[in-house]
């Protein structure tokens, strides 16, 4: 059903945030098209619109209980995901092309430069290095290896999938579970 129907339809995030996978199943098949249709549009790739509409849908399963009917509709609120991801993978498109634009030019760079760091600075980045290997190392390797992938080589998920011959949904769940586990264990070095 489009989201711009005149007859108010039923709350499904409530149900949702209780973990209730029906509620979810319908959410999905309420909102998918009208998000896809946007992803589409600000993408301008049916993969990546596909993907970042999956990844959105894993967003609002693990965020539903933040949804306000306060602050906004259903619609609005999914809507406001959908968005925010696809132009976070805008950026990232962004990001890698100037990466691999600059990859020689950054070498003679780094070459040439001498960073300027007080003692105590350096003590502090050794630290957080140490703590960010060890986290790494104590991750399943298949974690490991999917965030090593994405961000050290830079690589979307599907092409991670490619790379590794698994299912696109089985690296977004290694990823998404590696993060937490690193998010849990880094918390000391966040701000």
């Amino acid at each position: 059903m489009p989201m711009n129907d005149t007859v108010p339809l039923p709350a499904l995030l409530p149900a949702v945030a209780r973990g209730d996978l029906s509620a979810f199943e319908a959410l999905f098949d309420r909102y998918s098209g009208t998000l896809y249709a946007l992803l589409l549009r600000v993408l301008g790739n049916p993969e990546d619109a596909q993907e970042v509409l999956q990844e959105s849908f894993v967003k609002v399963w693990t965020s539903a209980k933040m949804f306000d009917a306060v602050r906004g509709s259903e619609a609005a609120w999914l809507i406001s995901i959908a968005r925010s991801r696809g132009i976070d993978k805008l950026r990232s498109r962004r990001i890698r092309v100037d990466r691999e634009n600059d990859a020689g030019r950054e070498i003679s760079i780094q070459s040439s430069f001498v960073e300027k760091t007080t003692g105590a600075e350096e003590a502090i980045r050794a630290e957080e290095r140490t703590a960010v290997r060890g986290a790494l190392a104590e991750l399943p390797e298949a974690q490991r290896v999917a965030l090593e992938l994405a961000y050290f080589e830079g690589l979307s998920q599907s092409e991670i999938a490619e790379r590794l011959g698994e299912p696109l949904g089985t690296v977004k769940t290694r990823m998404q579970l590696g993060m937490k586990k690193l998010r849990d264990r880094l918390r000391a070095f966040q701000p």
